[in-house]
């Protein structure tokens, strides 16, 4: 059950959403935007129409705002006024029509016919980006930020708020994680957050000055900043929670370019190196050389981070041709791709990248990666730009063919 204050919360928001206000909610990943969205949506009913962004692929992006387009008038007609819950707004605009789609939303719910019957609520995590350049639209422009619930006086977990107060400061959604039936189990969020690289990239990369200080300055500090210290750092200081992940939270995942010589740390490396960005794409000819050790690695990497990975690779390694079963061995793994290059893509990919987004990384090759050879001095460089649409060459590489 959600804590009054968290109730307060939804319910003063609902309101606005239904005066026509259109809002910005950020937070890092698994802290509370998705539970907030559909608190909203209990809360508003028929009138609501919820859109996930993680729903919008290369492939259905058109149909998506039709279907939003439809949703809402058909909201209107029968409730006369719609409310737009647009959760994970940033996994959206990312894509190949994002620009499209920020004007389109614009052109709805600011300047069109039915904008004075629309509110709207974005949600977003904390590092991403809210606007695309370039679009010329002004929709983030006219989106009020609004702060996640906090802990206030007169509200919390009874004779436990003293302690949710040390250990998540005004984070009323992290205090109500903690509120087990019969105790107040604070670790278990902590837990839960130290073997999350998601969330701890996305704080690290929105916040990185209010960690080095210790502290959030609610008149200076940006919106993206405060949300994302969000049960971490409080005006007087930090919380324990902060204190349990301090080491995380301070450490640049970058900061020893050096490729380690462990498996585990090799794992932990590559794992920094994806954490934060949706999907990315990992470049190399020999990919598939040697899949069992490539499986295991990916196995483990998974684990620790909900990136996407897509992998690259040739379908000829040193004169052998990789079969469709090998492939299936990596394709198999929860949250993997795996497809080869085309023949005219394989002369000009023969750099080793691991590719975030426009720029990305250059790391060392396949084998020294999963462990099968030493590093000796390879490191991992970042690059701003790669000058290559990988996304073009991945949508024309070549599925593994059936036998």
């Amino acid at each position: 059950m959600a804590l009054v204050v968290v109730r307060n919360w939804v319910d003063q928001t609902a309101h606005n959403l239904v005066g026509g206000q259109r809002l910005l909610l950020r937070l890092p990943p698994r802290v509370g935007k998705t539970y907030l969205a559909n608190l909203l949506q209990e809360t508003l009913g028929a009138s609501a129409v919820v859109v996930d962004g993680a729903n919008f692929l290369e492939s259905n992006q058109a149909s998506n705002r039709e279907q939003i387009e439809a949703r809402l008038l058909s909201a209107i007609e029968n409730y006369g006024s719609a409310q737009l819950i647009f959760d994970s707004y940033d996994r959206a605009l990312v894509r190949s029509q994002g620009a499209r789609l920020q004007t389109w939303l614009s052109s709805r719910l600011i300047d069109g016919e039915y904008a004075r019957d629309v509110g709207a609520l974005f949600t977003a995590r904390c590092s991403t980006n809210v606007h695309r350049r370039g679009a010329g639209s002004p929709l983030m422009s006219r989106v009020i930020p609004v702060l996640p619930p906090l802990l206030e006086p007169g509200f919390g977990i009874q004779d436990a708020l003293t302690s949710a107060r040390e250990w998540f400061g005004e984070s009323a959604l992290l205090a109500e994680q903690a509120d087990a039936p019969d105790n107040f189990a604070p670790q278990s969020v902590a837990d839960r957050f130290e073997h999350d690289l998601s969330y701890v990239d996305d704080v690290r990369r929105a916040s990185a000055a209010q960690l080095a200080k210790g502290n959030v300055n609610p008149d200076r500090d940006s919106f993206a900043a405060r949300c994302a210290v969000y049960g971490l750092l409080t005006e007087a200081g930090s919380t324990k929670l902060f204190d349990r992940l301090k080491d995380l939270l301070t450490a640049g995942p970058a900061d020893d370019p050096s490729w380690p010589d462990e498996w585990s740390a090799s794992v932990a490396k590559f794992a920094q190196l994806v954490a934060g960005a949706e999907e990315v794409i990992w470049v190399d000819r020999y990919m598939y050389r040697d899949v069992e050790p490539l499986r295991a690695f990916l196995v483990a990497v998974t684990t620790s981070t909900d990136c996407r990975i897509r992998l690259l690779g040739s379908s000829e390694v040193n004169g052998r041709s990789v079969s469709r079963a090998e492939m299936l061995r990596v394709a198999v793994v929860p949250g993997v791709d795996a497809r080869w290059m085309t023949q005219s893509d394989f002369r000009d990919l023969h750099d080793r990248h691991l590719v975030t987004g426009v720029g990305g990384w250059v790391v060392p090759q396949v084998h020294v990666i999963v462990g099968k050879q030493a590093p000796g001095s390879t490191v991992a460089a970042p690059v701003v730009s790669f000058g290559v649409d990988y996304l073009s060459i991945w949508r024309r590489s070549r599925l593994p063919q059936e036998p």
